[in-house]
Order: C-alpha cells, then sequence, then structure tokens
C-alpha cells in the first residue's frame, strides 16, 4: 500500500520492516493528504495525525542559526548550517589553539572541505584515540549539533569536570562535525527538500542524485535497513 503513494517512512524507514500490530510513522505531502486518508478509511486502517504542519517546524529550527555569539552558551542551543559551521571551526581552534587543530582531510564530491578537530590536552604525548563524526545523513541536524556541543562542552568543563579532565589525560579526540557536508548544505539552501538524506554525487548509472552514506560500506552489504531503489 505505502509503496504506491507519495510518502515517506520515519519508521520503520523501509516497507519490509513494517511489522502487524506495530505502528507506521510516515510524512505525507499537504497537496496528498486528503486522498491519503480517503485510502486508509476505505481500507479501515486506523491513523492520527502527529504533526499538522511540518514546514513550521522546519522554519523555526533554522531562525536562530547565527543569532548568538559563537562563544556563548546559548549558541550550542541551536542549529547552524554548514557556512556557519565552518566559521565556529576556524573561531575556536584560533581561540583554544591549545588543545584544538583542525585537520583538513581532502574534500566532498562538490568540493567543500572536510575537517576534523583533533582535541587533545598534551599533544607531544602518545595516547589512544577516540572517534567521533556526526551528520552522516543529511537531515538529521541534531547529529552535527551534538558534535559541536561536544567540543564547547569539553573545552568549557575541561577545568572543573573530573570525568572529561580524566578523558583528556588518556585520550586524544578526533570529532568530524559533519560528513555528509554536501548533503547537510543541502537541506539547509533547498528548504523544500529539508528530509535530504543522502550525498549530492552523480553516478554515470543512475537517473538519481545521492548515495545513502550510511549504507555505503564494505559490511553487510544491502542488508535489511537497504532500499533496493536507486533513488
Amino acid at each position: 500500500f505505502l509503496e504506491t503513494l507519495q510518502v515517506l517512512l520515519w519508521q520503520p524507514v523501509v516497507v519490509e520492516n513494517i511489522k502487524k500490530d506495530r505502528e507506521v510513522h510516515f510524512y505525507v505531502r499537504a497537496s496528498s493528504i486528503s486522498s491519503i486518508k480517503a485510502q486508509l478509511s476505505q481500507l479501515n486502517i486506523q491513523y492520527k495525525v502527529s504533526m499538522g504542519n511540518v514546514k513550521e517546524l522546519i522554519e523555526k529550527q533554522t531562525i536562530n542559526d547565527t543569532v548568538n555569539p559563537r562563544r556563548s552558551s546559548s549558541y550550542y542551543e541551536n542549529y547552524h548550517s554548514m557556512k556557519e559551521i565552518y566559521h565556529w571551526m576556524e573561531e575556536i581552534v584560533k581561540v583554544h589553539s591549545d588543545l584544538l587543530q583542525k585537520i583538513y582531510i581532502g574534500s566532498s564530491y562538490e568540493k567543500r572541505p572536510l575537517y576534523i578537530l583533533k582535541l587533545s590536552k598534551s599533544p607531544g604525548k602518545s595516547k589512544s584515540a577516540i572517534w567521533i563524526d556526526c551528520g552522516i545523513h543529511a537531515r538529521e541536524w541534531i547529529s552535527p549539533a551534538f558534535c559541536v556541543w561536544f567540543i564547547g562542552h569539553a573545552i568549557h568543563v575541561r577545568e572543573r569536570d573530573q570525568t572529561m579532565t580524566t578523558l583528556l589525560e588518556h585520550f586524544d579526540f578526533y570529532v568530524m562535525p559533519v560528513i555528509n557536508v554536501d548533503g547537510y548544505e543541502y537541506t539547509w539552501s533547498h528548504p523544500s527538500n529539508r528530509l535530504w538524506r543522502k550525498s549530492r554525487s552523480w553516478h554515470g548509472n543512475s537517473r538519481c542524485i545521492g548515495t545513502d552514506m550510511n549504507r555505503n560500506f564494505d559490511a553487510q552489504w544491502c542488508g535489511m535497513t537497504s532500499f533496493p531503489s536507486h533513488c
């Protein structure tokens, strides 16, 4: 049924994982609401509207991108665009050069720079490392927000939080705030595609744009949570 409709599954993420007597959450374009409600009623499927205006919620998420100063605590309570995250990385590394190093590791398909922030209390000392990456799915803005928050939190509480002090004594942290920089930027610059998930790469053997970067590893290829469609 869902495969014939213009809907976007939220829970579960693929049709194959839908189970009997379990809730299914999906997003519907405003233009399709009436027809989908009619079909659900015709099939005696109970439903309720959880969010009446997704567009309004999306607009609220972007309103505070650069309102708060980057050094304020409130800065870390908002979502930020890719452009703003680049500026934030440059500034925080400059201010805390004793703890942070910005490492360039290459560029994306659309030629945006890819950076890792190394957080280290004793740069010359050999220590084990902890890797943290965020933003592999473009639409999941809470992920880059966490990486940005983590760096800010670690810096500001390192002297008074015993747990963080101990961690920095024994580990170096390598944090990549946004892996999917092209997809993340696309969700900001194209509000109508706020729920875009993939990268923005082109593939010669497909009419579709992008790759689901979190399903593109050489492990359990095309498993249960992968999409059979190229698009």
